[in-house]
């Protein structure tokens, strides 16, 4: 993967379409594979099973998703603007228990090839994957899986960011910002890759003399090695997901980030980071 991927709303390779169900692969990257779902009203998702070296993630964008966790599948209910986090060995499944129509985000870190194994199941293939029965020991405590949690890191007028997750495998904000709010230096990551989803407003990313704007439902994938920058464009609060895989220490980052006082300060925070500037 050379350069930045955009990819806009609806425009993900479609593993399945029906009016009960849709999915889109979003990203293949070795760090994070990434699918957009929707499902009817109480259609059923996955049977319970576990993971054992990648932790599977979802982000409710519209509806209730119900996740089964335990070999006694206990319902947890995750509403919309909610992350739901399953590390390895976690027995669970998930289903929409709901009335309403069902959109999520489910991300895979690492991706261990969840989108080959998604083909593989379309096209009547087997493919080996990271998925498997529950354990005869009942696997790890269904109290380590995290429905919501976030902290609060910046609440200040014209920006808010909370830290939904914050693991060696993968760490994830959701920001809302006004727009014309400050950018990041332009800079780049060498040891991760870094993933946006636009929630809602407008973000414009500025990279290799391009400019790629992104408005909502748009999943945009900067790999490793790429410079680039962003900004919040548009004429209204642009809301969004922030998404490091992995993670490279990024709560601390932007924990240090916003508490430095001066430019100096930010610099030696950015330096401890995996985000080298570039110009």
């Amino acid at each position: 993967m050379s350069g930045v991927v955009l990819i806009p709303a609806g425009g993900g390779e479609v593993i399945g379409d029906a009016p009960e169900r849709r999915v889109e692969i979003l990203s293949d990257h070795e760090a994070v594979n990434a699918t957009w779902s929707r499902f009817a009203p109480h259609r059923l998702g996955a049977d319970l099973h576990v993971h054992r070296h990648h932790i599977d993630c979802f982000y409710v964008l519209e509806g209730e998703l119900t996740v089964r966790l335990g070999v006694e599948d206990a319902p947890v209910v995750v509403p919309a603007g909610t992350l739901a986090l399953v590390p390895p060995l976690v027995v669970h499944g998930f289903r929409n228990g709901g009335d309403a129509e069902l959109r999520y985000l489910n991300l895979h870190a690492p991706g261990r090839r969840f989108g080959d194994y998604l083909r593989a199941m379309r096209d009547g293939r087997s493919f080996a994957y990271d998925q498997h029965a529950p354990p005869g020991d009942g696997g790890r405590p269904v109290n380590e899986a995290v429905v919501g949690g976030g902290k609060l890191v910046v609440d200040r007028p014209g920006l808010r960011v909370e830290l939904l997750a914050d693991l060696d495998e993968l760490a994830i904000s959701e920001v809302r910002s006004e727009p014309g709010g400050a950018s990041p230096p332009p800079h780049v990551h060498r040891r991760h890759a870094e993933s946006f989803y636009v929630l809602s407003g407008e973000l414009t990313f500025a990279t290799n003399g391009r400019e790629l704007r992104a408005t909502a439902g748009t999943w945009v994938q900067v790999p490793e090695n790429v410079p680039h920058t962003f900004a919040c464009t548009g004429s209204k609060e642009v809301r969004f997901l922030d998404i490091h895989t992995p993670g490279c220490g990024f709560g601390s980052f932007i924990r240090g980030l916003h508490a430095a006082a001066t430019e100096d300060e930010r610099a030696t925070v950015r330096a401890a980071f995996d985000q080298e500037p570039v110009g």
